[in-house]
């Protein structure tokens, strides 16, 4: 898929991420404004309890050019708790409009392997105890934060194989919104890509949700910024 479709959709991008006492990750559902050089979009991302105990986060995206639907990209991520460690059962990413993409995973984690398919191709992945999809690494990585985890590693499926994604913790600063201000954490993607960079900023007082992202590629551009959201059911409220 293509760096620029999945970087505003997917935002956040070795280690076995505990969950104490099988703690279930903060329920939320947040709202965007994204900008990637004059292209406009927005954007909605939320993680859902559901009745039989999975966690299901869901990002989709709207993108348009002079008022007219440039694309639509869709991501799920199907993930429960299992031995105080999260574990992704399914994973779907759809793109529609001037370009079409598809990418599921399936996970047997009784067999230790994962079906990865995209577009037509597809492969068979070994997995360790601790494998993510591009989605389910991301409640890993927050949850990482609230528990104050220092080492932010994470192997993800990127296609055929596992890729390790590297992030750090740059400094905490308040961040202004669409919203308004909060206080936050700035992470940054760890990448041996010069011309490539990901700074994202976490509400520290709301559970580290995705307020604010940055990044540029090859000369593109994109930030998003949170427009409005809830946190356990309460609605996020700026620092006066």
């Amino acid at each position: 898929m293509s760096t620029s479709s999945r970087a505003i959709i997917c935002i956040l991008t070795l280690v076995l991420v505990s969950f104490s006492e099988a703690q279930t990750p903060p329920q939320y559902s947040l709202d965007y404004q994204a900008n990637a050089n004059g292209i406009t979009a927005k954007a909605n991302r939320s993680l859902i309890l559901q009745d039989d105990q999975t966690l299901h986060l869901n990002n989709t995206l709207e993108a348009s050019l002079g008022g007219h639907l440039v694309t639509r990209i869709e991501q799920n991520s199907i993930f429960e708790i299992t031995d105080n460690q999260l574990r992704p059962t399914i994973y779907s990413y759809q793109q529609t409009g001037l370009a079409q993409e598809t990418q599921t995973i399936n996970y047997n984690w009784g067999a230790l392997v994962a079906i990865s398919v995209e577009n037509e191709k597809s492969w068979r992945i070994e997995l360790s105890s601790s494998t993510f999809d591009q989605l389910s690494h991301q409640a890993a990585l927050q949850q990482a934060l609230i528990n104050g985890t220092p080492i932010l590693e994470f192997p993800v499926i990127d296609e055929d194989e596992i890729e390790t994604y590297r992030y750090r913790a740059i400094n905490e600063e308040v961040i202004n919104t669409p919203l308004g201000a909060f206080n936050a954490t700035a992470v940054e993607r760890v990448r041996n890509d010069e011309g490539r960079s990901t700074v994202f900023w976490l509400a520290n007082d709301w559970q580290f949700v995705l307020i604010r992202m940055e990044q540029t590629d090859s000369g593109l551009t994109i930030v998003l910024e949170l427009n409005e959201g809830t946190v356990e059911g309460t609605a996020m409220v700026p620092l006066n």
